[in-house]
């Protein structure tokens, strides 16, 4: 399964790595939680985290005892990951790197996780493999994805208008990759792992103001950060506008709870 996502370079996400780390990365805890419970993580374990960001996972696994390695393509997600190592004096190595080539032999990792980022590989099923590969034989796997929202959400009418500008962008209405539990559970078998199950997990966010949502997405979110910088001050001034009139026009100005739903694709290697 290839893709031409604008996600799908580390542009985006060196534009973002600041605010995602101080803003979204927390957010996203919960969720890597739920994949280290699900995978059931072993003291000691020996445990790869790829398209790593900030280390959400990593931090939390490490913190259980787990020896951690995180690898992400984006310099700056990196350069992030590891001032919060040093700063909260948390071991765990990382390194910038492909999760489509992973520079580590077969049977390294006890255990290996992706929270949202092998969705946005050019080539999931590849970077599936990779993470099979270097699996030790009974080595589990936990790679999380947006799952689909039907519906007139606030994230829905963003996605849409910035696909208008971004084409190839995969969120939104339409079906992002790794949307719906079929497509998890046939991808991830593709690869080769066993056991497969799909568990579609929702979130419940904080509650903002439209305005302050429309604030939290343009400061943290890599597609809007690339869409400013290639519409340019100007361009991108109109746009900003466009989109917070429209939006507050829909759903209003008033504090809204908000959930985030996600599917965590759990595959063990064959022993």
């Amino acid at each position: 399964m290839t893709s031409s996502s604008p996600l799908s370079n580390p542009v985006p996400w060196n534009l973002v790595a600041s605010d995602y780390a101080a803003e979204v990365a927390p957010i996203f805890a919960w969720f890597a939680q739920k994949a280290i419970d699900l995978a059931r993580l072993a003291p000691a374990a020996r445990v790869l985290d790829v398209a790593a960001g900030p280390g959400t996972l990593s931090f939390l696994a490490a913190r259980a005892g787990a020896h951690v390695t995180a690898i992400d393509f984006s310099p700056a997600m990196i350069e992030k990951l590891r001032e919060r190592a040093s700063s909260e004096s948390v071991a765990v190595e990382s390194q910038v790197g492909d999760g489509q080539a992973l520079p580590f032999a077969e049977a390294s990792f006890d255990q290996a996780f992706s929270m949202f980022g092998l969705m946005f590989f050019p080539d999931r099923i590849l970077g599936f493999r990779e993470l099979l590969r270097v699996l030790v034989p009974g080595g589990v796997a936990v790679v999380s994805s947006w799952a689909f929202e039907d519906g007139d959400s606030w994230r829905n009418l963003i996605w849409g208008a910035v696909r208008e500008h971004l084409p190839n962008l995969p969120l939104g209405g339409s079906a992002p990759p790794l949307g719906n539990v079929d497509d998890c559970r046939r991808e991830i078998t593709a690869a080769g792992f066993a056991n497969v199950e799909v568990h579609e997990l929702v979130h419940a966010l904080p509650a903002m103001t439209t305005r302050e949502g429309w604030a939290w997405m343009v400061r943290a979110t890599a597609p809007i950060a690339l869409l400013r910088q290639s519409l340019g001050p100007t361009k991108w001034a109109f746009f900003d506008a466009c989109i917070l009139a429209k939006l507050i026009e829909t759903f209003g100005e008033e504090r809204q709870s908000m959930r985030r739903k996600a599917n965590l694709s759990v595959g063990r290697k064959r022993s």
